[in-house]
């Protein structure tokens, strides 16, 4: 299961899993645009690159969730497929393929919250809770 929905009084959130913090960085993004989008009906026409940096890992989430959030608003792409690879000193190096926008199916997301942000491993797996403002 790549993520879960969090019931939340006024947002919406999720928890995402993941066998790698790479994994579950790009589970995160899935889950955030499968909120707003059907994604599994997406055929991606459209790559970018994406490299952030934060002091800390749920920072770094925080950054890469946010950097896509505006390169969707920016570039008009839902990004669908995410690739990439978490380097020392709390850095991502990425890319996500998009593709033109579909009709939404939640709520547009406005922001990634730092309310309840969480980043934890349990045993082998990965796991973070993200809120997002609607």
């Amino acid at each position: 299961m790549r993520y879960e929905v969090l019931a939340h009084t006024a947002d919406t959130g999720i928890v995402a899993h993941g066998d790698s913090l790479d994994e579950l960085f790009a589970n995160a993004a899935y889950g955030m645009f499968d909120l707003m989008f059907d994604l599994a009906e997406m055929t991606p026409d459209t790559l970018t690159l994406v490299r952030v940096a934060a002091p800390d890992v749920e920072l770094l989430l925080v950054a890469w969730l946010s950097e896509l959030l505006a390169r969707f608003e920016i570039d008009g792409r839902v990004w669908c497929r995410f690739s990439l690879q978490l380097e020392a000193g709390w850095s991502v190096d990425g890319s996500a393929e998009g593709a033109p926008p579909g009709v939404l199916r939640g709520p547009p997301i406005k922001a990634v919250t730092l309310h309840g942000l969480r980043v934890w491993r349990d045993g082998d797996a990965w796991h973070a809770r993200v809120i997002f403002d609607v």
